[in-house]
């Protein structure tokens, strides 16, 4: 499903009057689509008689209200429109003002004085918002603002039109008093507002009204459209077992992970590869934690390597992390290595040396942020999966700056760079220059803010790339399943108390469900 921006809905809208819709049958079909989705979700017909209160805006949103009051009330129910900010000033609103006037529904005019309208949302049976739409910011004036109250304080749904008014499509905050609906009907798409956390918490249930825009439409735009994905599309993307194959068949995994103080990273990286599916994984690791660890691998090869004085790698192992990596389908370094000269110098010669696709994270991260331009010189490609204090580094711009605007500072960062970004956030978000759109995660919770989750996600990553998988497709799935894992466990014990490893050990029930 795509996600798009206000000024993207609209470069669609256009895209479909190119091909011969015109702005008043979008309006019309809008309409008609999101009555359809409330008479079906709320049984609305002649013997049900409920009451509905749509409240109309007087722009484009507002049109949509007055399209959907007409066929609620044509399906039977007793509809009242109130006009929030009075007469309706767009040419396409007008007309679809005067068809309700000419049908006979009550209308009422909200005159900053609730007193008098306070009657039509204690006995509304279904609130209908349309006050605004995709192109409001800012916050709600006064008078807006106690209607939005009056609303939230109903016992009545509240059905918001596209955008709950208040809340800012775009940026996906809140600046005040907004509309909090039980459901949203999104217009053709998603908006980032219905799926970034933690606003979309306003929108309710989410339901998106087919208008009749086609993906073309999206696709012929100035920017790329973000997307999302559900889970049918990722069980199309994830690779398939074969009832023929040997565990050649699906790919070697290099993790160059752990150190003597960080043994969890390596254990969660290279299991999480060998959940995944990889047929053979190599777990490179300084020869300091082989105690630690050792016990723990009895599925993957081991190859225990020279150590720095503080138990991380010494820059030495970097002849046999080469010649290791000539015989693997994929790599993945960072996991727990530390940060030190040893460990910088490490990362940036491999990602110089090294033939096969490269994920690379946290510590591995902090490296290569020394050298940036470091990444020209790679022979493969290169996923990079920051949180945002390591995007900070990355880009040089502020944790708050990037947690205001992960998509644009990921797409900005990969198209820069040539390289796959992993921004993982709320939402994580994944963005590569050739891949053809943004992807915006929306599975997962805030059990999965505990050392570790990261390790986990970097080793799913790199089994699915060491499988054959493009970059941004192992990155998307990876992300999604991760995520989908966490929020099976949250159900079973919670988000407090959940631990990688309890993600980890899901993954084969997970994984049934997609066989």
């Amino acid at each position: 499903m795509f996600v798009v921006t206000s000024n993207q809905m609209y470069q669609a809208e256009c895209n479909a009057v190119k091909r011969g819709i015109s702005f008043p049958q979008l309006m019309e079909n809008a309409g008609q689509a999101c009555a359809k989705i409330i008479k079906k979700q709320f049984n609305i017909s002649r013997e049900s008689k409920k009451d509905v209160l749509v409240i109309c805006g007087k722009g484009k949103n507002g049109g949509d209200g007055f399209v959907i009051a007409r066929k609620l009330w044509e399906y039977g129910a007793d509809v009242t429109v109130m006009l929030a900010c009075g007469e309706p000033k767009a040419q396409d609103a007008r007309d679809m003002f005067s068809l309700v006037e000419a049908a006979g529904i009550d209308i009422v005019r909200y005159d900053n004085n609730l007193t008098v309208l306070k009657r039509f949302f204690e006995r509304a049976d279904i609130i209908v918002e349309s006050v605004f739409g995709t192109g409001f910011s800012g916050t709600l004036d006064h008078s807006l603002s106690v209607l939005a109250q009056a609303s939230n304080a109903s016992k009545a749904p509240v059905i918001s039109i596209d955008v709950p008014a208040g809340t800012d499509c775009d940026k996906a905050v809140v600046q005040g008093t907004a509309f909090r609906a039980d459901m949203t009907i999104a217009i053709s798409a998603y908006k980032p507002i219905h799926i970034m956390k933690p606003c979309n918490k306003f929108c309710g249930k989410i339901i998106v009204a087919d208008i009749g825009i086609i993906p073309a439409d999206y696709r012929n735009m100035d920017t790329p459209p973000c997307f999302t994905l559900g889970i049918s599309d990722i069980k199309n993307k994830l690779p398939k077992r074969k009832p023929v194959s040997n565990k050649g068949t699906y790919g070697h995994a290099l993790c160059v992970c752990g150190s003597m103080k960080m043994v969890g990273a390596a254990y969660l990286s290279v299991t999480g590869a060998l959940r995944c599916g990889t047929g053979l994984v190599t777990a490179a690791f300084p020869q300091t934690a082989y105690q630690a660890l050792a016990p723990k691998f009895t599925e993957p090869l081991l190859l225990p390597l020279e150590p720095n004085f503080d138990g991380t790698f010494a820059f030495s192992a970097i002849a046999d992390v080469i010649e290791e990596a000539k015989r693997v389908t994929a790599v993945l370094i960072g996991c727990g290595i530390g940060f030190n000269k040893d460990t910088t110098t490490l990362v940036q010669n491999l990602i110089k040396e090294i033939k096969v696709p490269m994920i690379i994270d946290a510590d591995g991260i902090n490296a290569l942020s020394t050298n940036i331009d470091i990444l020209k010189e790679a022979q493969a490609p290169v996923i990079l999966t920051p949180h945002p204090g390591e995007m900070s580094r990355l880009c040089g711009k502020s944790v708050a700056e990037i947690i205001a605007d992960p998509v644009g500072i990921a797409q900005e960062f990969a198209s820069k760079h040539g390289v796959t970004v992993v921004l993982k956030t709320a939402n994580t978000v994944v963005c590569n220059p050739d891949a053809g759109g943004i992807y915006i995660n929306t599975t997962g919770n805030s059990g999965l803010s505990k050392g570790g989750s990261g390790d986990l996600l970097a080793g799913m990553t790199v089994s699915f790339v060491a499988q054959g998988m493009s970059p941004f497709d192992a990155s998307v799935c990876a992300v999604f399943l991760h995520g989908l894992a966490a929020d099976a466990v949250a159900q079973k014990t919670s988000m407090r108390g959940m631990l990688p490893t309890d993600v980890l050990d899901y993954l084969p029930e997970l994984f049934s469900k997609f066989e």
